[in-house]
């Protein structure tokens, strides 16, 4: 990102570079804490975490003073993301609450809603998750069935969403709903605003193969929104939402490839130390050259997205390029990372603090052409806004 950079954006990455050398946890090593934490000690860490990162002066960088940012520009909240995944800090436990929630706010919020809530998401004082998909509506988002009604000045929201992150710490949900019934699906969709200490909430954890509790399903059961929590217009929440997931599709994995260096490279240095013969194999070389030139590639991409958005220019369809290139060059080479590093992947030494970052990484890279839009959603977006090509099979 150099070529993007001024002499006071520099600045700002050399001072964030020293206070996140300074003030990583100090259990947090080569990507998790260590030892590893049980799920609600994890949350509390990584709830202090983010508001060390707000204390500092480090949440909120582009966003307008008055809502509690910093009023700085998007280079320099993409800098933060970048400068976090090269040492692979803490992502943190409120990325909901700063990457899209904060952008529908800005996007589409009220005054009221910008006031109140962006400031409580900069100081953490809020964890948001993300109420979209549902059992029967996981890629296709259009065929929701969760209904709010309007009763008494109210909406009374009833229904049920999975895979929802983060829901186990949350104390706000992104949720959106039905509230008509219109020819078009996409049509009568509205994005709601509700705490999850409300009556009726109940939340149900959903344990990984990792043995990690990141998901949840949450169930909704006569939930009292009051009106005032609507975001955007009423039957506008596809529009409203889309808006910003394009741009969190484009930009938001320069974090992730960031932290991707530093773990192909984690990788590479553990295996030469441990199986010269398989290091030093000719496929192995290539293997490992191709997949950091392509994560090069992905990077640059990245970069020219996020140029443009600085710009002021619209990011829509082109998002899903590179969405649909990172999930599938993710899965391809944490793949290699697990022939290089053979048995030790899979079945690394308790007393192993090296090895054993992988295999969660490995499992989360299988979920990547799902999450955020399947690979089948995202190629269909490209064949129909992109390519003009006819939406008959």
């Amino acid at each position: 990102m150099d070529f993007l950079l001024t002499e006071e954006q520099r600045a700002f990455r050399a001072g964030l570079r020293n206070w996140l050398k300074e003030h990583l946890p100090e259990n947090w090593r080569n990507g998790h804490f260590t030892p590893r934490l049980e799920d609600a000690r994890r949350g509390e860490v990584l709830r202090a975490w983010e508001r060390s990162v707000s204390e500092a002066g480090y949440a909120g960088l582009h966003w307008p003073t008055a809502y509690g940012g910093k009023g700085l520009t998007l280079v320099e909240h993409f800098i933060y993301g970048d400068e976090c995944g090269r040492i692979a800090a803490p992502e943190g436990i409120n990325p909901i609450g700063r990457e899209l929630v904060a952008g529908v706010l800005l996007h589409a919020g009220s005054e009221v809603q910008k006031k109140y809530y962006l400031p409580r998401i900069a100081a953490c004082e809020d964890i948001w998750c993300q109420g979209f998909s549902e059992p029967d509506a996981g890629s296709d988002l259009t065929a929701l069935k969760t209904r709010a009604v309007e009763r008494g000045g109210n909406w009374v929201v009833t229904g049920r969403k999975i895979w929802t992150s983060y829901a186990q710490h949350a104390d706000m949900c992104l949720l959106l709903v039905r509230t008509s019934s219109e020819p078009k699906k996409h049509q009568g969709l509205t994005l709601m605003a509700v705490p999850m200490n409300s009556p009726g909430i109940t939340r149900r954890g959903i344990q990984q193969l990792d043995e990690e509790w990141d998901f949840n399903e949450v169930f909704f059961d006569e939930v009292v929104v009051p009106a005032e929590n609507v975001i955007g217009p009423v039957g506008e929440g596809w529009r409203v939402s889309g808006a910003v997931l394009a741009i969190e599709r484009a930009t938001t994995r320069l974090y992730r490839q960031a932290r991707y260096v530093n773990e192909l490279q984690h990788a590479y240095r553990v295996a030469s130390g441990r199986r010269d013969a398989v290091v030093e194999s000719d496929y192995f070389r290539r293997a490992i050259a191709q997949a950091y030139s392509q994560l090069l590639v992905l990077r640059a991409l990245n970069v020219r997205f996020v140029s443009r958005i600085v710009a002021g220019e619209q990011v829509g369809a082109e998002a899903s390029i590179g969405k649909q290139c990172w999930s599938h060059f993710h899965q391809e080479s944490t793949g290699i990372i697990a022939d290089l590093l053979e048995e030790d992947h899979w079945f690394p030494p308790a007393d192993d603090l090296d090895c054993d970052r992988f295999m969660p990484v490995y499992f989360h890279s299988r979920a990547e052409t799902i999450f955020a839009g399947t690979s089948e959603i995202q190629k269909d977006i490209i064949a129909e806004r992109l390519l003009d090509m006819p939406r008959g099979r």
